[in-house]
C-alpha cells in the first residue's frame, strides 16, 4: 500500500506551527520556558542575509528535560519579551549604540546581547563582527494595556543599554 501525499494531519489554531526541536538545534542548547528561541540553522557566508529572512525563530512553549526537546510556536502570535535597545557592538564585544523602541520597530534574536545582558532580543541588525545579521524575530506592537503615549521606551538620548518589556508580535512563516 502506497501513501498519498495528502495523506497527513494538521492541528487547528497554530497547533500545526507548535514544532518539537531538540535543544542540540536551538542557538541557546539551554532554552528557559516562555523565551524566545531561534533554530540553528548555519547558512554560507555568502547567503548570510538569508538568515534574516528565513531563520526559525519563536517562543518557548514547554520543555522537556527527559529527552531535551522544547516545544516552540512559531506562529506569528504576540507575547511579552524583553527587548534591549542595542543597535551597534564595538568590539569585545560591548555595547556601543542604542536607539530607542518604537511601535514597528524590528527586534532580532540577538547572541551577543544574550551573552552580555541575558537578554535574547534587541534591535541589533548585526553581530559584533558588523558583518553577520541577526535573525529577525518579529515587530514591536501595542500590547493591551498600553497606548500610544507609552513609546518611545528608553533615554531620550540614549548614552547606554536599556531592557523594555515589549509586546512582539513574532514573524512567523
Amino acid at each position: 500500500m502506497t501513501r498519498e501525499l495528502y495523506e497527513y494531519q494538521v492541528s487547528s489554531e497554530g497547533g500545526g506551527r507548535h514544532w518539537e526541536v531538540p535543544y542540540a538545534n536551538l542557538k541557546d542548547t539551554t532554552p528557559t520556558l516562555h523565551d524566545p528561541a531561534c533554530v540553528n540553522a548555519p547558512v554560507a557566508e555568502e547567503d548570510a542575509l538569508l538568515t534574516l529572512m528565513f531563520s526559525l525563530t519563536g517562543t518557548v512553549l514547554t520543555l522537556d528535560a527527559a529527552t531535551s526537546v522544547a516545544v516552540i510556536d512559531f506562529d506569528s502570535m504576540v507575547y511579552r519579551h524583553e527587548v534591549r535597545t542595542v543597535t551597534g557592538y564595538s568590539e569585545g564585544p560591548a555595547e556601543a549604540a542604542w536607539a530607542q523602541i518604537n511601535v514597528g520597530d524590528i527586534v532580532y534574536y540577538d547572541d551577543e546581547s544574550d551573552g552580555l545582558n541575558g537578554v535574547k532580543l534587541s534591535l541589533a541588525a548585526l553581530r559584533a563582527d558588523g558583518v553577520t545579521p541577526n535573525p529577525v524575530f518579529g515587530h514591536v506592537v501595542l500590547d493591551q494595556d498600553e497606548t500610544a503615549d507609552d513609546f518611545p521606551k528608553g533615554a531620550a538620548d540614549p548614552q547606554a543599554g536599556e531592557t523594555h518589556i515589549c509586546a512582539i508580535r513574532q514573524k512567523g512563516f
